[in-house]
């Protein structure tokens, strides 16, 4: 290594401090910071990826998804489940159907939580759909470029 290879390693693992100082009166300090740039392009790619990945519309569109489906199972709970249980007896989801085959224990099929389960999901699909038809979501992709 010569001896400028030398200094320049040196420099560059070489750290300053700063002082900063308040004025007299003055609220808090009028400070810029540079910062290198081996901590800012890895910072930058990563800002970069999540723009071109629409990673923060996915995130938003997961949670407003979650709460979106309590607020369904909440529907399907209070007035269809009440619905179905005057139409089909009580406690739906615990309906099932005991199969007697070969040695106990008995297998049984639980098709009053399937059934419940199974209408949970389409009024949560019915219910995207018109929510992405009456407010025309539809229509807020962006037209592909064509190259």
């Amino acid at each position: 290594m010569t001896e400028a290879e030398h200094q320049d390693a040196k420099q560059q693992t070489q750290t300053e401090t700063v002082k900063v100082q308040v004025p007299k009166g003055a609220r808090r300090p009028n400070v810029s910071v540079i910062v290198n740039q081996e901590i800012t392009e890895p910072v930058q790619g990563f800002v970069t990826f999540l723009r071109e990945h629409a990673v923060v519309g996915l995130a938003v569109g997961f949670i407003i998804g979650q709460q979106a489906q309590a607020l369904i199972k909440q529907l399907v709970d209070s007035f269809v489940t009440p619905l179905l249980s005057i139409m089909m007896g009580e406690n739906l989801k615990n309906k099932t159907v005991e199969v007697y085959v070969g040695n106990p224990p008995y297998p049984s099929i639980t098709w009053g939580m399937f059934l419940y389960v199974f209408i949970n999901f389409i009024f949560v699909l019915v219910t995207v759909y018109v929510v992405i038809k009456v407010l025309k979501l539809d229509k807020l992709d962006k037209a592909k470029e064509k190259k």
